[in-house]
């Protein structure tokens, strides 16, 4: 059952939203407070900043459904057409071999350069060690 307060949030539209650290597949993830951020926005670009997903502590054993529903909203917000950029960090190293792959909406990359209102460039890097 929703709560009343769920029900009446606004979702805020903005440009870009970034989040990082979230990681995924371990102990000290806090899917739900996740979860109730990406639910309360709407953004045109969505910046994963890395160690999305803990490698380092991953455990096939270890996925509970509260982290399963941040991936399902991720792939809820990409089929809506929000652009997901995944800038790989040091936790989820693995995924640096797929840099430069897309697959819909979702880019995977090492760095990233966004030109905002054609006049403002943000740089995000994470460069491997």
């Amino acid at each position: 059952m929703l709560s009343v307060s769920y029900l009446t949030m606004k979702i805020r539209e903005v440009e870009v939203a970034v989040i990082s650290d979230i990681h995924l597949a371990t102990h000290a993830c806090k899917p739900k407070k996740v979860l109730k951020y990406l639910k309360s926005i709407q953004p045109k670009i969505l910046v994963l900043n890395g160690d999305i997903i803990d490698s380092w502590r991953f455990s096939r054993n270890y996925f509970p459904k509260p982290q399963l529903k941040v991936i399902r909203q991720l792939i809820k917000m990409m089929e809506k057409g929000v652009q997901i950029f995944y800038i790989t960090g040091n936790h989820d190293e693995f995924l640096r071999k797929f840099s430069q792959s897309q697959i819909g909406n979702l880019s995977i990359v090492n760095q990233l350069i966004l030109d905002l209102d054609g006049s403002k460039n943000w740089t995000i890097s994470i460069l491997p060690r």
